[in-house]
């Protein structure tokens, strides 16, 4: 299987795309500005079977959209969040829809999930391990599986399939919650579900 992550250059995606790598995995890094290693975001998604999409909020439906025709019938994962910064502090500003939602609409074809809200960018980046649990969502129950299998390997915890696709609503501003939590305390949080 061959992984893509779109917008593969900022800090999330690049942080992805290596901890995917030393698992072993084949990876293509997307980017508008193709160059060296990163091919153009096009060619990171005809040539992928499963996709991240790892591009900043403002950008999701445009992308989803161009990019519409080949993420049909694949597995794309939405890992953006809805992150304002006022005053310096991280903030959430959701819409009626997520953003997964959104990309869902404007790549109708796309098996659309989404997760990784929680998962930190300097965490996958890190050499060491992952202490945490990735959440996941989405429609699509077998892919599901394939991102909570992927998932299990990238943290030490558990996949935890969260329900449909709009529960992504809530699961994108956790993004914003952990940013806070990690400013107050000085730290590098996750989650962790317990009790199951």
């Amino acid at each position: 299987m061959t992984i893509g992550v779109v917008g593969g250059t900022g800090g999330f995606g690049h942080g992805l795309a290596e901890r995917l790598r030393r698992l072993g995995e084949d990876v293509l890094v997307g980017s508008r500005n193709p160059r060296d290693d990163i091919v153009s975001n096009e060619e990171a998604t005809r040539r992928s079977t499963l996709i991240f999409l790892s591009v900043p909020p403002g950008a999701v439906e445009a992308t989803a959209r161009e990019l519409a025709g080949d993420l049909a019938g694949k597995i794309v994962v939405s890992v953006a969040s809805p992150i304002v910064f006022r005053d310096g502090r991280p903030s959430a500003e959701p819409g009626d829809r997520s953003l997964a939602e959104i990309a869902a609409e404007a790549a109708p074809e796309a098996r659309m999930v989404a997760g990784f809200h929680t998962v930190a960018a300097k965490a996958l980046a890190s050499e060491g391990p992952i202490d945490e649990d990735v959440l996941i969502c989405g429609n699509d129950a077998e892919a599901k599986a394939v991102v909570a299998a992927l998932g299990e390997r990238i943290v030490t915890g558990k996949a935890i399939d969260t329900g449909r696709l709009e529960t992504a609503r809530w699961l994108e501003t956790l993004t914003a919650l952990l940013l806070n939590i990690n400013r107050n305390y000085k730290s590098e949080t996750g989650v962790r579900i317990t009790g199951l």
